[in-house]
């Protein structure tokens, strides 16, 4: 009882917020890249978006959106990803619902799909607007109507479980052979138990590195979590060679006290631990994505109020 009493105190908002769950579900693109998809409803109407906790937005092409949103308009919003592809459009405000909870959300309507100029062999370059479809990774009629973006940087169209209130999540993504994952909402004290916190900047990024055994090596840089990019990937700065699939290593996530780690071998499928440098001439500055292995390994909570995340062994 006491420890409930503490946490209340602590997270003044839980008694009050309501809590709700959205699924997870895996799905497998023809090339083998994993994506994850969550079931969302728009205006009414239920709609399959790509989870990405790497970007920030719920993102939607026109074919998901009710005469409407289609005919609806709002200031000009652009976003682009480390893939290249870049969505140009509008950010309007249309009802979204996650179960019980549901509230009037901006989000941005796609009305344009291009390549960044400095990439323009992009995803989105390989495939008509008809057949193209969101982290299908350009081939035709893969991919999703919508992104969900839950990450935290700021942006014109903010993170949409903010947006609806929430300050808090959980995100259990679905490990291979997993039926589903979850997003808890709101989540109760007692699942809150047990989470090393790990403060972000304001980039919403933590310093991360990875550290091999044999033989001794060490690679660090500011490093986030990412559901939209499977693999360990080093994205810009100077050129890395990734390490030998088979090296036995250590990724590790925070600065002093507030730390966590796991263990990870190079190059395996269901750590999602394949290794790659990604060149990218916008980044002079390395940065580290751990993509979707940090998942399979914790259960991750998103703390908005304290601009933090959380790990807890799964």
């Amino acid at each position: 009882m006491r420890y409930w009493i503490a946490l209340l105190l602590l997270f003044p908002s839980i008694a009050m917020a309501q809590r709700a769950e959205l699924p997870i579900r895996e799905v497998d693109l023809s090339d083998g890249t994993r994506r994850y998809t969550v079931t969302l409803v728009i205006d009414g109407q239920p709609v399959q978006a790509g989870l990405d906790t790497g970007s920030t937005g719920l993102r939607v092409l026109p074919r998901a959106l009710n005469d409407a949103a289609r005919r609806d308009s709002g200031p000009a919003a652009r976003y682009s990803y480390d893939s290249g592809t870049q969505f140009r459009g509008q950010a309007i405000r249309r009802t979204l619902a996650i179960g019980a909870i549901s509230g009037n959300v901006q989000l941005q309507r796609i009305d344009r799909v291009e390549c960044v100029p400095d990439q323009p062999t992009c995803p989105a370059s390989r495939v008509d607007a008809a057949h193209f479809g969101i982290q299908g990774n350009g081939h035709p009629s893969e991919g999703f109507d919508a992104i969900f973006g839950i990450r935290t940087k700021p942006d014109l169209v903010a993170n949409p479980l903010v947006q609806l209130g929430a300050r808090r999540w959980i995100v259990e993504l679905p490990r291979p052979g997993e039926a589903a994952g979850r997003i808890i909402l709101n989540p109760t004290p007692a699942e809150l138990n047990g989470f090393t916190l790990i403060a972000l900047d304001k980039d919403d990024t933590s310093n991360g590195c990875l550290l091999a055994e044999h033989p001794e090596r060490v690679l660090c840089a500011r490093a986030l979590f990412d559901t939209g990019a499977p693999g360990l990937r080093i994205i810009g700065g100077p050129s890395v060679t990734p390490w030998p699939d088979g090296t036995r290593a250590q990724v590790t996530i925070g600065v002093g006290g507030a730390t966590a780690s796991m263990p990870v071998v190079i190059g395996r499928r269901e750590q999602a631990s394949g290794m790659f440098y990604v060149p990218l001439a916008r980044r002079a500055v390395g940065r580290l994505s751990l993509g979707l292995a940090p998942y399979f390994h914790w259960a991750v909570l998103y703390d908005a109020d304290r601009a933090a995340i959380g790990v807890r062994p799964r």
